[in-house]
């Protein structure tokens, strides 16, 4: 089916989804699903009918037409609306009561919904997606009832049972959630001759990490990741402060794309317009970039302002604060993180990965305490360090001859 690019390998990742669970368990995590949908649901009724009713004079013997109808459709609204709570009431008795009567015949097996809560965008979607999508479910359904995962198959010739039915369901709904929040993994693939030298990331395969999928996109990103294992690792590349949103990126850098190559990419792939800081400031990317993008923050406690390097020397009066500051110890600091910089490329040439990484984060908090990006060493530091800290993961290096 022409689902997109990758389309194949996210829908071998929902059929895993299912087979590691098993039909048993799957039923259980539909159930689960639709108890947290009837929650959902009734939680929006309740928000619905916490209006107060106004007073309205009794006017039973001049009643007009116009006014007799709409007292007829908020009846009707209020029959419907009752029988609506009547409906969910029940459907959280039957629950309710069929969990009881799991539990009483020893059915203590817990279940993890936290990956089929994820975003699936399903009110965005057209028909046709929908159509396609469901369609591939159906196929995969029937390579399950081929391959015996259920226990009593239906034949081809008849109507699904439950049990396939709701597997099915949970296939198209991974094919939906898969694509905003699939990660794939990766190991760190290294020459005989150096560590860092010719080193690249090869893509093993796609997980889905519920935690990490709720991450936010930033264009420029204040996390790396890299895996031990199966496992997936987050590490910061830079300070971060007190309601500061720790965000990755989705695969579009501002170092590498522009503004409008990565536009197209997000809203096109995740269905999002990015407005991230250097999406909103249009930071050039490395062929443009330079050291005098960068801009010293105001000295004053508390001062939010933002000066270019080029503004030095003599003091200056701050249009944020109002007050007459100098940025000369800010530009000095500035100079030490360079240096600091160069140094840990040196650590990193001589395979010193510790050294370097402690030098990389030394340099760029020091950085993000006395000025702000974009800032071309600096964006070649947080790469460097990325790449240091991926040596912690897995990685696969030739033996030299």
């Amino acid at each position: 089916l022409p689902l997109g690019s990758g389309m194949s390998v996210l829908s071998m990742v929902a059929l895993r989804m299912v087979t590691q669970e098993g039909p048993r368990k799957c039923l259980k995590i539909y159930e689960e699903l639709k108890k947290n949908d009837v929650e959902r649901v009734a939680m929006l009724l309740a928000a619905t009918s916490t209006t107060t009713p106004t007073a309205t004079p009794d006017t039973h013997d001049m009643k007009s037409p116009v006014s007799s109808k709409s007292a007829k459709r908020r009846i009707r609204r209020r029959k419907l609306k009752e029988s609506r709570r009547e409906e969910i009431k029940k459907m959280e008795e039957m629950m309710e009561e069929k969990g009881t009567k799991e539990s009483r015949e020893g059915d203590d097996e817990s279940v993890d919904v936290a990956p089929y809560n994820l975003v699936t965008h399903a009110d965005k979607r057209t028909s046709r997606d929908f159509l396609q999508r469901s369609l591939m479910a159906a196929f995969l359904l029937k390579c399950l009832q081929r391959v015996g995962f259920f226990a009593n198959p239906t034949p081809d010739d008849e109507v699904p049972g439950v049990e396939e039915v709701t597997v099915a369901a949970l296939l198209l709904r991974n094919l939906q959630l898969l694509q905003f929040n699939a990660h794939e993994f990766f190991e760190t693939r290294m020459s005989a001759e150096h560590r860092f030298h010719g080193s690249r990331p090869v893509y093993l395969g796609v997980a889905i990490y519920p935690s990490v999928a709720r991450f936010n996109h930033d264009c420029y990103p204040a996390v790396t990741r890299y895996f031990i294992g199966r496992h997936i690792v987050i590490r910061a590349i830079r300070g971060l402060g007190p309601g500061d949103v720790i965000a990755e990126n989705y695969g579009p850098i501002f170092t590498k794309r522009t503004l409008a190559e990565r536009q197209r990419t997000l809203t096109g792939r995740y269905w999002f317009q990015c407005t991230c800081k250097a999406c909103q400031e249009d930071w050039p990317c490395f062929e443009n970039l330079t050291n005098d993008s960068v801009k010293l923050r105001c000295p004053t406690v508390g001062c939010g302002g933002l000066h270019l390097r080029s503004r030095q020397g003599k003091p200056i009066k701050c249009p944020d604060c109002q007050k007459k500051i100098c940025l000369e110890d800010r530009l000095a600091c500035l100079r030490e993180c360079e240096a600091l910089y160069e140094r840990g490329l040196a650590s990193m040439e001589n395979e010193r990965v510790d050294e370097a990484i402690e030098t990389f984060c030394d340099a760029l908090k020091r950085f993000h305490q006395v000025a702000c990006p974009p800032h071309r060493d600096t964006h070649l530091a947080e790469i460097a360090l990325s790449s240091c800290l991926a040596d912690y993961g897995n990685t696969w290096r030739p033996v030299a001859l």
